[in-house]
């Protein structure tokens, strides 16, 4: 089985913070939770798309919904768009 993009951006994680793949994993479930629960209705209409027949996204979807949506929402700043700029007052 091919690991998927998500896999591998928590292995790369807990590689560069000295953890492990499970502590990643639980502190993301952490940050989900606890977003995907709060009452707030803006917070609650962010969630919305990801929640699939009622079960939250994993860790790794969670990571591949947040990728493609600062891609494409333009959030994504490549160096040549870093460029253009203007400079900060």
């Amino acid at each position: 089985m091919k690991e998927s993009d998500g896999a591998k951006a928590i292995k790369q994680i807990a590689r560069t913070n000295g953890v492990s793949i499970a502590d990643v994993r639980r502190e993301m479930e952490i940050a989900i939770d606890t977003s995907l629960y709060n009452p707030d209705p803006e917070i609650q209409a962010f969630w919305e798309p990801y929640i699939r027949n009622g079960q939250k996204p994993t860790p790794e979807e969670f990571i591949l919904y947040m990728a493609k949506k600062v891609k494409s929402d333009n959030h994504f700043l490549t160096p040549s768009r870093l460029r253009r700029q203007p400079p900060h007052k």
